[in-house]
């Protein structure tokens, strides 16, 4: 202890940051999941800064003068008097001297929560907040219903200065009232990020209240492929990531209707995209039940991505599953890749039983690729054709043939260690040796064996 206590401020201070915030310590926990405290800095905080100021004097005004160990508040569902003065704590501790350090919130509330005693100390949480609304940095609000009418004192605020992004799931909440909510928090000059809740998806008032052209990140839990391009087109100058868990193809005739498009939209700076599933509107497939193929390139004709890094697809082409649509999907994707010249550095795709995967991947299009996911491999050959052709060496060249930049390699579901063994020793080969090799980790999840094979090459421990 006295070693601690004679080290510098400056140092002192890293330590307990790195304490109080490191993530890489944290398991996964579920969101529906309930943290062991009510009030702490993250859902899955295994430290907590509290905890500093109970070890010494020395210590605890230490802890108590760094408001960036208490700048980040997660409050779950309080059930005590005691949960709100420690929220209250929390507050004052990470203000700082200024009274203006910027603050990261999140406030969820469980069906629990909806017992009129809890609603009682959750009314006083939000109490708490909003007077501290100039302070919000971010924040992460899910809130049922029978809250709504606490967040009417923010609405005679003063507009927000510094929020840069929120995330909202409002249970139950009417399309006014979320609305209302929505066009407080896009006062903020500074917003560049927002992540909506399921009750948002293509609501087009919401649509016509967010300043589309000022946001850098996206993320919503489905969207029609119209109000996705609409949104696109719309934030074409700043948008650099977006994200959707499902994207339902309407188009009956595989183009987006002209109204809601444009014939190319160049999005200048986005950087990242995921589509965690394709979808079809079911209304369309029973009025035009031979319209469905072709559909899924629809969005892709539409996009010209110059800075396009990473295209995540982790169910691949979800519903569109045949092989015509599989194969225009590959088709349009390349099309786009082209028409974009982008160098794509991540790629993610769930599914490895149509042989397009292979050959596309074989492409220049892939050349610059140093991530790759396969997220549903199976046991079919053309899972063992992915990995002869990630075998191959070029004769001329000190190089694998596909792939040459690949550094990281995930496939799940795959049916023989030995096999992805082999391609790892092929490319390490390829290159001369481990010291040479471009690739650095590859992990396979075996199937149904209950085991993963995770191979860090930097290690001398990668056997």
């Amino acid at each position: 202890m006295d070693t601690f206590q004679r080290l510098p401020f400056e140092i002192l201070t890293d330590i307990f940051e790195y304490y109080v915030h490191d993530r890489s310590k944290s398991p996964g926990v579920d969101e529906d999941q309930a943290p062991a405290r009510r009030i702490t800095a993250y859902l899955d905080s295994q430290t907590d800064p509290v905890d500093l100021t109970h070890v010494c004097r020395s210590w605890r005004a230490t802890a108590i003068s760094i408001p960036r160990l208490w700048a980040t508040i997660y409050a779950f569902e309080p059930k005590s008097e005691a949960h709100v003065k420690m929220f209250e704590l929390w507050l004052e501790r990470s203000a700082g001297p200024s009274g203006s350090y910027p603050l990261d919130l999140t406030i969820k509330q469980g069906q629990e929560g909806l017992k009129a005693l809890l609603l009682k100390f959750l009314e006083q949480i939000i109490a708490l907040a909003i007077p501290q609304h100039q302070r919000w940095r971010y924040i992460s609000l899910e809130i049922y219903a029978k809250c709504k009418s606490f967040f009417e004192p923010l609405y005679e605020m003063a507009p927000l200065s510094i929020l840069r992004g929120f995330k909202l799931n409002l249970h139950g909440w009417l399309e006014g009232d979320r609305r209302h909510l929505v066009e407080f928090l896009c006062s903020s000059p500074e917003l560049r990020a927002i992540t909506f809740g399921k009750e948002f998806a293509d609501n087009q008032s919401i649509i016509d209240t967010v300043p589309w052209s000022r946001l850098a990140s996206l993320a919503f839990p489905y969207l029609e492929d119209e109000s996705f391009l609409r949104i696109l087109s719309s934030s074409m100058d700043t948008l650099q990531h977006v994200s959707v868990s499902e994207l339902i193809i309407t188009s009956k005739d595989g183009s987006v209707n002209n109204s809601t498009a444009i014939a190319h939209t160049t999005m200048r700076c986005l950087q990242s995209m995921h589509i965690n599933e394709f979808s079809e509107e079911s209304f369309w497939y029973l009025m035009y039940p031979n319209a469905v193929e072709g559909e899924i390139s629809a969005v892709w004709d539409s996009l010209i991505l110059p800075s396009l890094r990473e295209i995540r697809l982790p169910t691949g082409w979800g519903d569109f599953g045949s092989p015509l649509m599989q194969k225009r999907g590959w088709e349009s994707l390349s099309s786009l890749l082209e028409r974009s010249h982008c160098k794509l550095e991540a790629f993610e795709f769930g599914d490895d039983k149509m042989p397009e995967l292979t050959k596309i991947l074989k492409s220049h299009l892939f050349e610059h690729l140093t991530n790759l996911r396969v997220t549903k491999v199976r046991q079919h050959p053309d899972c063992l054709q992915l990995l002869d052709a990630l075998s191959e060496a070029c004769e001329d060249t000190q190089e694998p043939r596909m792939l040459p930049l690949l550094e990281t390699l995930a496939l799940d579901s795959v049916c023989s260690v030995e096999r992805v063994r082999e391609m790892v020793s092929a490319r390490v080969a390829a290159y001369g040796g481990f010291r040479k090799s471009k690739l650095r980790r590859v992990f396979a999840d075996l199937t149904k064996k209950g085991f993963a094979l995770d191979m860090d090459l930097t290690s001398q421990n990668h056997a």
